[in-house]
């Protein structure tokens, strides 16, 4: 059985669509990245605010996970993100970043950051500033860039 032009021809168009398929349902590059240090501001924002809803920055899925600086910085899934953001918010400080320099990549619906600057811890003392540095995996959901992975460490 032989294998005609017309075969080979659409078996080669298919792989073609089939590669560039990704590729044409994502976002535009500066529109994803654009999209992504939104989701950093916003973050950011509730964070300031102690708002709860800092929960739905997150992708609602078990490996979800979020790691900070300290020994109890650590949360895994969303009722563990929902416990940590919430004893963070029943502390005396408030808690936001500044941010010096943001680096974003983004392939297709997943993007990877990383940013440099510090954070800062309002008190009743005063305000103070450390050095801080955060990774991170963002995933686009129905148009809005989600987080998978957050990982901050106060740089020694």
């Amino acid at each position: 059985m032989g294998v005609s032009n017309r075969s080979v021809a659409a078996a080669a168009a298919l792989l073609v669509v089939s590669a560039l398929a990704p590729a044409l349902a994502a976002p535009p590059q500066r529109d994803a990245e654009r999209g992504v240090r939104r989701a950093l501001i916003r973050l950011n924002d509730l964070l300031g605010r102690r708002d709860i809803a800092i929960v739905d920055e997150f992708v609602a899925g078990e490996d979800t996970l979020l790691v900070g600086s300290l020994p109890t910085d650590s949360a895994r899934g969303r009722p563990e993100l929902e416990r940590h953001f919430r004893a963070y918010f029943e502390r005396p400080e408030t808690f936001s970043f500044m941010w010096r320099e943001v680096d974003v990549a983004v392939r297709g619906g997943v993007a990877w950051l990383h940013a440099e600057g510090e954070v800062v811890i309002r008190g009743p003392d005063g305000d103070r500033r450390e050095p801080y540095r955060l990774t991170g995996v963002l995933e686009q959901h129905h148009g809005k860039w989600l987080w998978r992975l957050f990982h901050g460490s106060q740089p020694a």
